[in-house]
């Protein structure tokens, strides 16, 4: 009996000191891993890009912009999904010249926030 109570002290002394850790130094802000689309992209292609959370403490909240307005998974060709709670997939299904522009991750939690950026620069097919 004293042995289950040791190891209930022990257990709760643990906890209480994780909580004054995360009470003195709070949490981690996220810190995220550069994205970078490729460079043999074509119209009718599909791309699929990752943004990974590398440093920080959860939960985090993703969100991707395109030239500064907000994505979701309503804008034609385009599906938004999450891997794990560390990484969001953006995945445009068929390229065309709507495509083009400048995709921005960014990742926050109740500390603060990271982004990261890429130029989608999608070649066309050109006619004369």
């Amino acid at each position: 009996m004293a042995a289950g109570r040791r190891c209930n002290f022990l257990i709760i002394q643990w906890l209480f000191i994780q909580g004054l850790y995360f009470m003195s130094y709070g949490l981690k802000s996220p810190k995220i891993k550069p994205f970078h689309f490729s460079g043999e992209l074509g119209e009718g292609l599909r791309t699929v890009v990752m943004c990974a959370v590398v440093d920080g403490d959860p939960p985090f909240e993703f969100q991707w912009s395109k030239d500064g307005r907000i994505l979701n998974s309503d804008h034609k060709d385009i599906s938004i999904g999450k891997f794990d709670e560390f990484t969001s997939i953006l995945n445009i299904e068929k390229l065309d010249a709507d495509s083009n522009g400048n995709y921005t991750c960014r990742v926050s939690n109740a500390q603060g926030y990271d982004h990261k950026s890429d130029a989608l620069s999608m070649r066309g097919n050109y006619y004369l």
